[in-house]
């Protein structure tokens, strides 16, 4: 289960390296970061298939036998790689609403244009922060999940009490 806690410390690092959103950001900043963050999440997102990929061929080698902890961690990893996947759908959305900021910069014009521009920094701003929490989502799931496959520690069992300790006193009112 550490290789869960692991992944999600790595999903949880990359929502934090996510651009905060606000109207002093330069653009172009922008598509820079936005480059990083898609690079960061599609090697997550291979990474995180991959260990699931093995997983399922550990579990799925046996012959017939199935272990229950490994398939509910394959079913945790696929689920991590499609919470990544809404996370890419909205940084591709952002690079748009990037490149028409872009295009806009250079025009001047009317509070029309102004009020334009505002709802597109607006939009790129709700899809950073969308991708940011769905990042924090998924690493907290992942974490979620690791605490539940992982092994409950045994109580120690007590030992008996010696068989002098148990007998009753004949001093005792259970006695008379």
């Amino acid at each position: 289960m550490s290789q869960l806690r692991s992944l999600a410390e790595r999903i949880h690092q990359a929502a934090d390296n996510m651009p905060f959103t606000n109207a002093r950001h330069c653009v172009n900043d922008n598509l820079d970061e936005l480059e990083d963050r898609i690079h960061d999440i599609a090697g997550l997102i291979m990474h995180v298939t991959s260990a699931a990929a093995f997983a399922h061929r550990v579990v799925s080698g046996h012959a017939g036998a199935k272990d229950g902890v490994t398939q509910r961690r394959v079913t945790a990893l696929t689920q991590s790689v499609a919470a990544l996947g809404c996370v890419v759908a909205d940084l591709g959305a952002a690079v748009a609403h990037a490149g028409l900021l872009h295009q806009a910069a250079p025009l001047q014009g009317s509070p029309k244009k102004a009020d334009a521009r505002q709802v597109t920094r607006s939009a790129l701003d709700h899809l950073l922060n969308s991708a940011r929490d769905h990042l924090y989502q998924a690493a907290h799931q992942l974490r979620l999940d690791a605490d539940h496959l992982a092994p409950t520690p045994l109580t120690p069992r007590r030992a008996p009490a010696p068989a002098a300790a148990q007998a009753v006193s004949r001093s005792s009112p259970r006695t008379r």
